[in-house]
């Protein structure tokens, strides 16, 4: 992750990607490998249960 944040640091200020500046301005907002991991997590998790439902139905 620190490897890795002046890379973030340049996406960010080149403006490019608002909505990532915006969370990356917010004081309460933390990218560590934890909210990474249950980011991804939740996602894949919420995506078989929609396929299940699918299928199920």
């Amino acid at each position: 992750m620190v490897r890795n944040e002046p890379r973030f640091d340049a996406i960010s200020a080149a403006g490019s990607y608002p909505l990532l500046s915006g969370l990356s301005e917010d004081p309460e907002f933390t990218l560590d490998l934890g909210t990474l991991f249950e980011f991804g997590l939740r996602r894949t998790l919420d995506s078989i249960a929609t396929m299940i439902d699918e299928t199920s139905g």
